[in-house]
C-alpha cells in the first residue's frame, strides 16, 4: 500500500561546534597579521547555526537543527554510502528534511485547528501495524523496542514521531479517506483480475527469504582464491541443521561476507523471481526452507545461500483490494490537500531533493539495482485510523526514514513531484 504520510525527522535541539579561537586571540594580542590570517579575513563568515531556514506559523527550522539531524542520519547510514558521495547524501537529506518539516508542521497545525486528537490505544495500534507491515524486510523490527532503537535520533524522538504520524494519518482519514467511495462494480472487476493473475502465475509470484555469504572477486581476488575461501566456509556449515545452522551462518556472514548484508548476518529479506542475478535466483528458489546451497558463482564472486523461508503467493481478500483502490485514489487528493494548506498559510514548498548524477564509472556491486538513501532507518508511519499505512520498505522508526527514522515504510504524502533519492551502495545481491 502506498504511504499516506512519511515520517519527518526535524529536531528541536541545536548542535553547534565552535572553533577554538585561542590562536587568533593570541595573534591579535601580539599585533601579528600574517598573510594567512589576512587571507582568512577575506573569506565569508560560516553560516550561523541560528539561521532560520523554514518558518511555518510559529515553528522554525534552524540551520543548526537541520545540520544536527543530517549528521545523525549520515552516521546511521554511513555503511551504505560510498565515501565519494557523502556530500551528495548530505545535500539530499538536508533538502528532504526541510520539505518534510514544512509538510509535517502544516498537517499537525491543521489537526490542532480541527480538534483531531490521538489516544494511546491508537498509537499502540499504529505501532503494531508498522511492525506487521515491515515483516520480510532486512533488519525489520520485531518489537516496539527494535523500532525505537533503529531511529537515528534516539528513542524519545522516535516515540514523538510515531505519535505525530498517527495523528496526521487520523487527520488524513477524517478529511480525505472517509470521503472516498469505491465503485463496487470496478472493485469486483479488479478483484477478479487479481485472483485470475495469481491463479495463472502462482509459481512466478512466490517469494523466498534468504541469507548469503559472499566472497567477492571484484577487488583483486582471483576466482580460484575466492572459491577456496568459500569452500572452507561451506565445510563449516555442511551437516548443520535448524538453529545451529542459522546461528553459525549468521556468525560467518558477519565475519567473512563481502556484502553490506553482513551486518544483518547475511539476511537479504524477502524477494521474488527475477530480483536477483539469474544464478543466485535459481539456487535460492531451488532450496527447501532451511536448506543450504553449494557454493554458487555469479559475476560478483562466490556465494553460499541459506533459504530461511518459503513464501507462497497469498490471494488478497476483496476488502484488502478495496483498501488499495481507496489509497490509490487518495494520493492526488492528499497532495491537493497539502497544497491548499500551503496556500492558505502563505508557505512556499521547499525545492524537492534532487539526486546527483552518478559517477561515470562506479564499480558495480552485487546488486545492480541501487538501494535508496532514506532518512532514518527506514521512515515508517502509522496507517490512518481506518486505513492502514506503511509501504515501508525500511522504516523509510523515507528514510523512510527516516524515518525507517523510524524504520518501516509509512504511507507517504508526496508533495509536488518529488525526485528520487540519492542512490547508495548496492545491497550486493539483487540485480
Amino acid at each position: 500500500m502506498k504511504k499516506l504520510m512519511m515520517i519527518a525527522l526535524t529536531v528541536s535541539g541545536l548542535l553547534y561546534t565552535g572553533c577554538d579561537k585561542k590562536s587568533d586571540a593570541s595573534a591579535a594580542a601580539e599585533g601579528t597579521n600574517t598573510p594567512a590570517k589576512a587571507q582568512a579575513a577575506d573569506l565569508p563568515a560560516p553560516p550561523s547555526p541560528d539561521e532560520v531556514l523554514e518558518t511555518v506559523g510559529t515553528a522554525k527550522l534552524t540551520r543548526g537543527q537541520l545540520d544536527a539531524d543530517v549528521a545523525k542520519i549520515i552516521e546511521a547510514q554511513k555503511a551504505q554510502i560510498p565515501p565519494d558521495r557523502i556530500a551528495d547524501a548530505k545535500a539530499f537529506f538536508s533538502q528532504r528534511l526541510r520539505q518534510e518539516f514544512v509538510m509535517k508542521t502544516l498537517l499537525l497545525n491543521e489537526a490542532a485547528k480541527k480538534g483531531v486528537t490521538i489516544t494511546d490505544a491508537e498509537v499502540a495500534a499504529s505501532v503494531e501495524e508498522i511492525i506487521k507491515s515491515a515483516q520480510g524486510r532486512p533488519g525489520a523490527p520485531a518489537s516496539i523496542d527494535d523500532l525505537l532503537a533503529s531511529h537515528p535520533m534516539g528513542k524519545e524522538r522516535a516515540r514523538a514521531e510515531i505519535r505525530d504520524n498517527a495523528l496526521i494519518n487520523k487527520l488524513i482519514e477524517q478529511e480525505i479517506m472517509s470521503k472516498i467511495k469505491v465503485d463496487q462494480e470496478e472493485l469486483k472487476k479488479k478483484y477478479t483480475e487479481i485472483v485470475s493473475n495469481i491463479t495463472v502465475n502462482a509459481h512466478q509470484l512466490e517469494k523466498v527469504r534468504a541469507s548469503h555469504i559472499l566472497i567477492k572477486t571484484d577487488d583483486g581476488k582471483s576466482s580460484e582464491d575466492a572459491k577456496k575461501e568459500i569452500d572452507a566456509l561451506h565445510a563449516q556449515l555442511k551437516g548443520l541443521k535448524g538453529k545451529e545452522l542459522s546461528d553459525k551462518f549468521a556468525a560467518l556472514a558477519k565475519e567473512k561476507s563481502g556484502c553490506p548484508s553482513k551486518d544483518r548476518g547475511g539476511d537479504l529479506g524477502e524477494f521474488g523471481h527475477g530480483q536477483m542475478v539469474p544464478e543466485f535466483d535459481k539456487a535460492a528458489f531451488a532450496l527447501a526452507e532451511g536448506g543450504l546451497s553449494e557454493p554458487i558463482k555469479t559475476k560478483f564472486g562466490w556465494h553460499i545461500i541459506l533459504n530461511t523461508k518459503k513464501i507462497p503467493v497469498k490471494t488478497p481478500t476483496i476488502a484488502e483490494v478495496e483498501k488499495r483502490m481507496r489509497n490509490q485514489e487518495a494520493q492526488p487528493k492528499i497532495q491537493e490537500f497539502i497544497q491548499g494548506l500551503m496556500q492558505a498559510n502563505g508557505v512556499a514548498q521547499p525545492r524537492p531533493p534532487m539526486p546527483p548524477k552518478r559517477p561515470a564509472a562506479r564499480p558495480k556491486s552485487v546488486e545492480s539495482k541501487p538501494v535508496e538513501l532514506k532518512p532514518a532507518t527506514k521512515p515508517v508511519a502509522a496507517k490512518p485510523a481506518a486505513a492502514k499505512p506503511i509501504e515501508t520498505k525500511p522504516v523509510e522508526v523515507k528514510p523512510a526514514p527516516t524515518a525507517k527514522p523510524v524504520a518501516a515504510k509509512t504511507a507517504e504524502v508526496k508533495p509536488a513531484p518529488a525526485a528520487k533519492p540519492v542512490a547508495a551502495k548496492a545491497a550486493e545481491a539483487k540485480k
